[in-house]
């Protein structure tokens, strides 16, 4: 799912763009028109399942007018201070084809970043956000060797070393309060999601994603928070993702869960929300086991109530604190935000952050950490 909001709707918005009247309506930006079917252009579309090929697929497919490449965590330092973590670099493609110019900064491929840190223990959420065109290697991303880049903000191949089909890689992000520098190597293998990695969004055909996850990734490295560096380790999460169009009209936004248990379990759920707020059939999620062997979980599988909500600087209402049921497996979360405001107010606003879990499974006490995405509010 991820945040193809987001960059769906600033590309559209963009001064000039001819597809800006059909995003909007008496109420503002319609996230449904945003990141509904693209009219008049060729993209390949999410359709039908498809045989992942790595490391190929680790890098860009640009005949999709949209992916990114997701990572969130959950990070200890040595003296035992708590930090979570967001970086992700987006591509959209304004057209399929590029255009022909005699121009070094020709380019049909915009380029998005968001960073943040969330110091948990002094309660302080850091973010930012770049942007820039591919042109003269401002931005891109490459397979041979895997580099994503935006600037100086980068994921990028360490060395010849995979694990699990995944190069040890590292990410480094800097801004002017929070800087990163994180290696990261997968401890389980990756898991398709929804269908076979079709991810299904919405009914109409195509309305879905390619989407595939690294559940566990053991991190190690440094944040640097105003010149303070901290050695930290850790568990990230990866999220792959490309498609065309992924929203119905009767669909408002989506809730994004990503848990990773204290028993080396995972759980990812995302609620699509209706217009309404209930949820709709499409909602779905996976449980990945010690082993790295994964089950779908589809809406009914899942009992999913908030218990709490948060009201932003900005006037939304979000849910801060969810209970999260999954029956079949006994399991039974309570999932608290690690930090209450962790509200991205960037180009696009939206809620994403560190959480907190603490629960029960099979009768017995079991805890963890997580990151939780809402957005559409």
């Amino acid at each position: 799912m991820k945040k193809y909001l987001l960059f769906s709707l600033l590309v559209l918005l963009l001064p000039g763009c001819e597809d800006k009247k059909i995003i909007t309506d008496d109420s503002g930006v319609s996230l449904s028109k945003a990141m509904g079917d693209v009219e008049g252009e060729d993209f390949s579309k999410a359709i039908k399942k498809r045989i992942f090929v790595f490391p190929d697929d680790h890098g860009p497919h640009s005949d999709f007018r949209t992916e990114w490449w997701y990572f969130t965590g959950n990070l200890t330092s040595d003296d035992n201070k708590k930090f979570g973590y967001q970086f992700t670099i987006f591509r959209t493609a304004l057209s399929k084809e590029k255009p022909e110019r005699n121009s070094t900064w020709n380019s049909n491929q915009i380029y998005m970043a968001h960073f943040a840190v969330t110091d948990i223990d002094a309660n302080k959420f850091y973010y930012d956000e770049k942007f820039s065109r591919e042109g003269i290697n401002l931005a891109g991303a490459q397979i041979n060797p895997f580099r994503v880049w935006l600037e100086d903000w980068q994921i990028i191949q360490l060395d010849n070393r995979t694990v699990f089909d995944l190069p040890v890689i590292g990410i480094k992000a800097k801004s002017d309060k929070a800087e990163i520098d994180f290696i990261l190597e997968a401890a389980k293998p990756f898991v398709l999601q929804g269908d076979e990695g079709l991810s299904q969004k919405g009914r109409q055909p195509g309305n879905a994603s390619y989407y595939y996850s690294y559940t566990r990734l053991k991190t190690d490295g440094k944040i640097i928070l105003a010149g303070k560096e901290f050695s930290i380790s850790g568990f990230s999460w990866m999220d792959r993702e490309w498609s065309t169009s992924a929203l119905s009209e009767n669909q408002a936004g989506w809730d994004w869960f990503a848990l990773q248990l204290s028993d080396n379990t995972e759980i990812m759920y995302y609620q699509m929300r209706k217009n309404d707020g209930s949820a709709d059939v499409f909602s779905k999620g996976i449980f990945v086991d010690e082993d790295g062997s994964s089950q779908l979980l589809k809406k009914d599988d899942v009992i999913l109530k908030v218990s709490d909500y948060w009201l932003s600087p900005t006037g939304e209402q979000y849910p801060s604190g969810w209970n999260f049921q999954i029956p079949s497996k006994e399991i039974e979360l309570k999932i608290t935000p690690a930090v209450k405001n962790q509200l991205m107010d960037v180009a696009v606003r939206y809620w994403e952050g560190s959480v907190k879990i603490e629960g029960t499974k099979f009768g017995s006490r079991i805890l963890g950490r997580g990151y939780v995405e809402m957005t559409g509010y």
